[in-house]
């Protein structure tokens, strides 16, 4: 206002320079509370991070021994085929397979994965003990360059896939080279096959409810390839399924 008085224009100055003040402080106040929260919170996810890892690797631990007794048990009533302790070998491999998915899945962004060269046959022989009555074959090695917890995963996980859902009692595993330092793994088991849509198999965490499980591992499957420079694919075939694994490597 023209007709305001030097004394009324310099109250109306330190009015405006306290109300700024004071905005500045809340600002300021306000941007120190969210920082502290924000780090307060990072603490608090780490430790919860912390705590599940260990309580994890502690029920990883205690299934695996569980595992090992059930297999020497069964391996000494051989003789005897005992369908119960069958059963209990093959629940007791989808509970640490179950664990492991989820472990994997909520580290599958932020975790390493440390690539070395793995040879497909070694890492076939070492599943044969989890499915006992399944019958592998492996028509073409191949030396592979992957993560190798994460490429067992995704293998235990189609292989698990073809069992249960696809009641596989054979599986066949070769590898052809695609060129450029990549192949093309072949995974083609003798089940009853996917009657849904192929196109969404994996790309959904929760399929139909017409679908047994959650189709966490395939889905994960896909995640770890991706992150490996990889991709997974199926097909539908003659019988069963077939799935189309691309990753870096070469053929043995």
């Amino acid at each position: 206002n023209s007709h305001d008085s030097p004394e009324e224009i310099y109250k109306k100055h330190r009015m405006l320079m306290w109300e700024g003040s004071i905005l500045i402080a809340t600002v300021v106040m306000g941007g120190g509370s969210l920082i502290f929260l924000s780090y307060r919170d990072q603490r608090r996810h780490e430790q919860l991070q912390t705590f599940f890892a260990t309580f994890s690797h502690d029920i990883k631990t205690s299934i695996t021994r569980l595992r090992l007794q059930a297999e020497i048990l069964e391996e000494d009533n051989i003789q005897q085929k005992n369908p119960v302790l069958q059963r209990l070998v093959g629940d007791i491999a989808r509970l640490d397979l179950q664990l492991e998915n989820s472990l994997l899945l909520s580290s599958s962004e932020s975790a390493k994965l440390l690539r070395e060269k793995l040879l497909l046959s070694k890492i076939i022989e070492s599943m044969r003990g989890t499915w006992g009555e399944l019958e592998f074959r492996l028509k073409q090695d191949a030396e592979i360059f992957a993560d190798k917890r994460a490429l067992s995963s995704v293998l235990k996980n189609l292989i698990q896939n073809a069992v249960l859902h696809g009641q596989a009692s054979v599986v066949e595993l070769s590898a052809k080279s695609m060129g450029s330092n990549k192949i093309e793994i072949c995974i083609q088991d003798n089940g009853k096959g996917f009657t849904g849509n192929i196109e969404n198999l994996g790309k959904e965490m929760y399929p139909s409810r017409a679908e047994k499980g959650s189709g966490i591992g395939l889905y994960l499957g896909r995640l770890l390839l991706e992150r490996m420079k990889g991709n997974l694919r199926f097909e539908r075939s003659d019988q069963g399924l077939r799935a189309m694994i691309r990753i870096e490597g070469q053929v043995v």
